[in-house]
């Protein structure tokens, strides 16, 4: 009989333990928000989200979703972070899925739509590298990358019951279902649409209406609220402002080299690569190491401009610091892999930084075409334009000092065999025929080289220069 207890009572306490029924009826619903374009600082708040989420065991978390798309290597790293949790997950499209966001939206147990929502229009479009735009590839390299996102996001739609072929259809061309998409086309979907391709589970007004379908009307919400830095971080990791960043820190660094001192180029390019690398270190990307790196590029492009002369081997392992450090900043793993030599993750880095490199060349011949042109109102103010003309008591070293040959003087010091010599009542920079001249002796100019004034002991023969012949 007491063995049957304790059985009993091991038995209930698992029961308990195992069913979310029991051990967290009171736990949360989450809601997470996927707003703006999908990039590396989205991926960082949905990680704390997902996190807190099953710190509190959350009965459900909601992703409340409006995007035009964004960046693959986000998209896969969100997937992912979906795919790993054992909260139940929902997502609400409140207004569009486009693109990453249908990727995004397939990674979720359920979902559900907003009237007059859609959800589709997911095929990979590949970015140039110059102009961040698209890029026209290969028949070939087309097909790869297509067949690889298509077969992604019908293994993870097949993994929580969502219709593999439909979303398919949204990535490519030559998926045909009767009734719903022809040969040629992309599919995207409105929320009734969706409704009747069994993708959506439902059409509801807002997230009260979602939560009330699902019968989690009355349990409590946390909404997570993207804090100031990162809300930054999301604002500096979008494409456009990452390249302006770039472009800035570029162009700053660049005038502040040309011009003299320190002024507002150094500080405007300072500036934009601390938000830069600031950015991009919150969405978790850019470390230590990619600032110890540009750290390392700028001493050495100091070192050859200021300190050595020309431009060699210092300043181009310094530009190369500064391009990896800029390209690594924006991606996360390895730069380089086997199969495409550039990993996918930085592609989005590759396009960033072609785009900024781009602005930067056309600046550059910009400034020569229109600024150090003689005719040009702004030529004055960064080329030295005063000429000293001898009409105007100016006159050349070679001139000034001619005068002083034939005139005698005292030795300042111990010409060995240069020194300074008093002539005419100033001290001049003199230099001996290579014997040594004591302080205090009498010594004549015989000779005037540019700057260099050539003097005898007054005591020794002028014409006594050995020659060779």
């Amino acid at each position: 009989m007491t063995n049957r207890v304790i059985f009993f009572l091991l038995t209930s306490f698992f029961l308990l333990n195992s069913f979310p029924a029991f051990g967290g009826e009171t736990g949360p619903v989450y809601i997470l928000p996927v707003e703006g374009e999908i990039e590396k600082g989205l991926v960082w708040v949905l990680d704390r989200g997902i996190a807190e989420a099953e710190a509190a065991r959350a009965r459900v978390i909601v992703l409340h979703m409006n995007t035009n798309g964004g960046a693959a290597s986000a998209t896969e790293e969100i997937m992912e972070l979906l795919t790993r949790t054992d909260i139940p997950t929902y997502t609400f499209i409140d207004i569009r899925a486009f693109s990453a966001g249908a990727y995004i939206a397939v990674a979720t147990d359920h979902i559900y739509m907003a009237p007059g929502s859609m959800i589709g229009a997911a095929t990979p479009i590949a970015s140039s590298p110059l102009t961040g735009g698209a890029a026209k590839l290969d028949e070939a390299t087309a097909e790869k990358i297509t067949s690889a996102f298509r077969a992604m996001i019908a293994a993870t739609a097949e993994q929580n019951g969502h219709p593999a072929e439909v979303v398919e259809a949204m990535v490519d061309r030559d998926v045909e279902i009767p009734d719903l998409i022809e040969k040629g086309k992309l599919l995207t979907l409105t929320n009734k649409r969706a409704v009747a391709a069994g993708l959506s589970e439902g059409t509801v007004e807002d997230l009260d209406q979602l939560l009330d379908t699902v019968g989690l009307k009355d349990a409590p919400r946390e909404t997570i609220e993207i804090t100031p830095s990162e809300k930054l971080a999301r604002f500096i990791t979008g494409s456009m402002i990452t390249v302006l960043l770039l472009l800035g820190g570029l162009v700053g660094i660049y005038f502040e080299i040309k011009t003299p001192g320190f002024g507002l180029p150094g500080i405007l390019g300072i500036t934009c690569l601390a938000l830069f690398f600031f950015g991009h270190n919150v969405a978790g990307l850019a470390g230590y190491e990619e600032i110890v790196l540009f750290a390392v590029g700028l001493t050495l492009l100091f070192i050859e401009l200021f300190i050595t002369p020309g431009f060699g081997l210092l300043g181009s392992a310094g530009a190369l610091c500064l391009i990896v450090s800029f390209i690594a900043a924006m991606g996360k793993g390895p730069i380089f892999s086997a199969p495409t030599v550039i990993h996918p993750n930085y592609y989005r880095a590759l396009s960033n930084f072609g785009g900024a490199l781009l602005g930067f060349l056309l600046i550059i011949l910009l400034t020569y075409r229109f600024v150090f042109v003689r005719s040009s109102p702004f030529y004055k103010r960064f080329v030295l334009t005063t000429e000293e003309k001898r009409g105007d008591g100016f006159s050349s070293a070679k001139l000034g000092l001619s005068r002083l040959i034939g005139s005698q003087g005292t030795a300042i010091t111990k010409l060995r065999p240069a020194g300074k010599a008093r002539i005419g009542g100033q001290p001049v920079n003199v230099v001996s025929r290579g014997e040594f001249i004591e302080a205090g002796e009498t010594v004549e100019v015989i000779k005037v080289d540019g700057n260099r004034v050539v003097v005898v002991a007054k005591n020794d023969e002028k014409n006594d220069e050995v020659k060779i012949i």
